[in-house]
């Protein structure tokens, strides 16, 4: 049995093309190992609807079709926005009680897109082109979550990426994430950005991400503690597919502009578990391959990026919300050096967004192709620190950031910063500062 849930703005008719050729048998299709399909089709422009009620409602409606709830029992197909909404459902469910087998996402947003901060009318002629529907009622609630840096798309990989009964990627439920690699054409073409394709960028569409806590609250001036941390890949899948934009991979109308994308989307469907891991590698080889090609082209569109999602609390919890990742090479205090750092700020950090319901989530799209070429020389060290407000020195309470002592810094050569920022996946990295009060702020008296 196969399910398809479509993305933000889109309904079920958009995937009748792809479920009858699906149907078709191999190689056009694979109908041996499809008895039944469904497509899900749900409200995603209504300003009231939340991720909470998408999949309250899936789950009623699974039941309400009649599909079955036994481990492994269903395959599935998800676009875009239909990815988070079936991995919020999936945490429901014990290791042993899911009842997906194989999911095929087909470039979702499982970090965010750049196009969900935007403006409205940008929204609708950039997925509706000139047919333009409903520009004014966009799914307030749903885009929120789909923002850079969100903290819902924080939380939920924190849930079932990163937990000990994690849903994706202990190999209980084989997952292949697809991604194109080319922006829009046309009108449409507003909405393109480097590194995406045209909706969402190749690094927030993979699944096989990490996370790192670093710990500034230390003694002033010592080395931040480290504890870095990558999602389980055992069931996780993912390859960039050239040539294809965000709606051309699911091959609606005309079918996908690569045979190659076609002959993917049929092995997510029908690869057995025992093959898993030689389906996993034949995907990086490909990704490889892709890449390569592209880093030729000019310009910075086909770059390959990593998605850097930073938030920053205080030793007590508290967000700190008034900061600055400041990233520079050695004293930076040479000319030399000075050029270095000048190309991160100018070269590498290719955009920055914060969240805007919550400003201690910022998403830092790096460029990974640009730093390597940085490091000129076996010594070259990167290094990153933060500034915070508010200052100890003119407040109550704060931070102690701004002095050269005062706080520590991460210091990356060459090999450590290729470990660290990888092309085409996300890294959450949670900053912790220490948070102090003046001796005047509480204080007992004698009688």
């Amino acid at each position: 049995m196969l399910v398809i849930l479509h993305g933000w703005s889109d309904s079920y008719s958009s995937f009748r093309d792809l479920a009858k050729r699906l149907a078709n048998p191999p190689p056009d299709g694979i109908a041996a190992d499809v008895a039944d399909i469904h497509l899900g089709d749900y409200i995603s422009l209504d300003d009231q609807v939340t991720f909470a009620d998408l999949v309250a409602a899936l789950d009623r409606a699974w039941d309400d079709r009649g599909l079955p709830r036994s481990p492994r029992s269903v395959d599935a197909i998800v676009h875009s926005t239909g990815g988070l909404v079936i991995r919020d459902w999936l945490r429901r469910f014990s290791a042993s009680d899911r009842p997906v087998h194989r999911l095929l996402m087909l470039a979702p947003a499982n970090f965010g897109s750049p196009l969900a901060h935007t403006g409205r009318s940008v929204i609708g002629r950039a997925v509706k082109g000139w047919k333009g529907t409903r520009l004014f009622e966009t799914g307030a609630q749903i885009l929120k979550g789909l923002e850079l840096a969100s903290s819902y798309s924080w939380e939920l990989a924190e849930r079932d990426l990163f937990n000990p009964d994690s849903p994706l990627g202990d190999g209980s439920l084989l997952c292949t994430v697809l991604v194109g690699n080319t922006g829009y054409s046309g009108i449409a073409a507003v909405a393109n950005k480097p590194g995406s394709d045209g909706t969402v960028r190749v690094s927030t569409a993979n699944l096989q991400a990490a996370r790192m806590l670093v710990d500034f609250s230390q003694a002033a001036g010592t080395a931040p503690q480290i504890d870095y941390q990558e999602a389980p890949a055992q069931g996780l899948a993912f390859a960039v597919v050239d040539g294809e934009d965000h709606g051309s991979i699911t091959a609606k109308g005309r079918g996908t502009r690569e045979s190659v994308t076609w002959s993917l989307i049929c092995g997510a469907l029908m690869v057995p578990d025992s093959g898993f891991a030689a389906w996993r590698a034949r995907l990086e080889q490909h990704t490889a391959s892709v890449s390569a090609a592209a880093s030729k082209r000019p310009g910075d569109h086909f770059s390959a990026y990593q998605n850097t999602v930073i938030r920053v609390l205080d030793n007590q919890g508290a967000a700190v919300t008034d900061y600055v990742i400041e990233f520079y090479f050695n004293n930076d205090r040479t000319r030399r050096d000075r050029r270095l750092t000048q190309g991160v700020q100018e070269q590498v950090i290719s955009s920055v967004h914060v969240y805007s319901q919550a400003k201690h989530y910022r998403s830092l799209l790096i460029n990974c192709d640009r730093l390597y070429a940085l490091y000129e020389r076996p010594d070259d060290r990167l290094y990153m620190s933060i500034t915070a407000c508010p200052e100890l020195a003119s407040n109550k309470v704060g931070y102690r950031t701004y002095g050269d002592d005062d706080i520590g810094a991460l210091m990356l050569d060459a090999n450590q910063a290729r470990d660290l920022f990888r092309p085409h996946r996300s890294l959450l990295i949670t900053l912790c500062l220490k948070r102090f009060q003046q001796d005047d702020v509480f204080r007992f008296k004698d009688v």
